[in-house]
């Protein structure tokens, strides 16, 4: 799995602060005094229990939902790992009269292929379409020697 953002999760390291919050509460039980009655103790101590679960359940919920709104702020996706292989790229260049003229850094046909020459990689095939003719699965050098004829 790979991020477009991946600088956004950077944020997983703020979900330290609930955690910091939840373990210094303010908030302590203060003890009543009330006549001994032990169903009454029994009461208090449950209660304390199931409002501790509670606080737990809501702070990893909380640590949860904030933990998935940064991941898709980060906008995870799958790569299909093509990198390393051979593409096969189509290239047309329009070689008519039009585009042998002159612009502002020269002839445009030759700048143009000058651009492809750069730009073409030497792990792919090419296939070459002119308005006169066209080359089928030929590598970088055939390419550079077929554009610097035309």
């Amino acid at each position: 799995m790979q991020f477009k953002n991946p600088e956004i999760l950077y944020f997983l390291a703020l979900l330290i602060i609930p955690i910091i919050v939840h373990l210094f509460q303010l908030q302590r039980f203060v003890k009543v005094p009330f006549t001994n009655v032990a169903f009454l103790q029994k009461l208090a101590q449950q209660t304390r229990k199931s409002s501790r679960i509670k606080k737990w359940l809501i702070l990893g919920t909380r640590m949860l939902l904030f933990t998935a709104i940064i991941f898709a702020f980060s906008q995870p996706y799958f790569s299909k790992k093509t990198a390393n292989k051979k593409q096969h790229n189509f290239i047309y260049l329009d070689n008519s009269l039009s585009t042998n003229t002159k612009g502002e850094r020269g002839n445009l046909l030759q700048i143009a292929a000058q651009e492809i020459i750069e730009n073409s990689s030497e792990k792919d095939v090419y296939s070459l379409q002119t308005n006169s003719s066209f080359y089928d699965r030929i590598t970088k050098s055939e390419l550079k020697n077929i554009l610097l004829r035309s």
